[in-house]
């Protein structure tokens, strides 16, 4: 969707994290190796051109649903009144330019930045092929070809690792999808929609909770008002390109 469907004031919180799953959360994160960016332009990948707009690129890849709310409680805490309520309204999937990027290229949800965006740059064109390699036989051939698929994406020339010792792990925790599993539970245990929203999920996806989305779509399940939801989930869900 390249045009938000409207900026929806919403209606309610949906449930926090609690300090337990937050933890969970951060050891996922946190075997993630650190990159440093040495872009001229910084934040120019969370950015589209009208180039990239029109090849269907995206700012915001899909999110697991624990870490949107991880993201939703620090925005709560931490946003001043107008911009909270400005990126909690987002209803785009693909906007040209993330939400949280600040003015200087900065990211202003930094330190609960999803999972997408800590393995962004950090393996290298060569050690994501090695690793391809490397696991044929031993995994799925699908993980092998949809972690090829994303990886040789994200592959960025202006990253530097800071922990190049845990490169080794960190590509085997990537082709073996290990966080994701991980994230996947916690979502499950910990971001299931309340009943009135799953039956509107139901009734139009045939699903009980959507697992990964982007932040637009997820403001649109768990926070518009529920009128809202019951008028318009139907034909913002057929038009949704990014849900998963």
């Amino acid at each position: 969707m390249n045009t938000p469907l409207l900026q929806i004031a919403p209606s309610r919180e949906p449930r926090r994290l609690s300090e337990p799953e937050r933890r969970r959360l951060r050891a996922v994160y946190d075997r993630v190796p650190a990159v440093s960016c040495h872009c001229d332009r910084l934040g120019q990948c969370c950015e589209l051109t009208n180039e990239e707009m029109d090849a269907d690129f995206a700012t915001m890849y899909p999110l697991y649903s624990v870490e949107y709310l991880n993201i939703v409680d620090y925005v709560q805490h931490h946003f001043e009144a107008g911009r909270r309520d400005a990126v909690l309204a987002v209803t785009e999937e693909r906007p040209a330019r993330c939400p949280f990027l600040t003015g200087a290229g900065g990211c202003s949800i930094y330190p609960v930045r999803p999972l997408v965006c800590r393995t962004y740059g950090v393996l290298s064109r060569e050690a994501v092929e090695e690793t391809a390699h490397d696991a044929r036989g031993k995994v799925s051939a699908q993980w092998v070809s949809s972690f090829l698929f994303t990886e040789r994406h994200t592959v960025c020339p202006h990253t530097r690792v800071q922990a190049p010792e845990a490169l080794a792990a960190h590509a085997q925790n990537m082709v073996r999808f290990n966080y994701e599993r991980e994230l996947l539970k916690l979502g499950g245990e910990a971001a299931r929609p309340e009943k009135a929203r799953e039956a509107v999920l139901m009734s139009v996806a045939g699903l009980k909770r959507v697992t990964r989305w982007t932040w637009g779509g997820y403001n649109v399940l768990l926070r518009a008002p529920l009128a809202w939801l019951e008028r318009n989930f139907a034909g913002y869900w057929r038009r949704t390109a990014l849900a998963e």
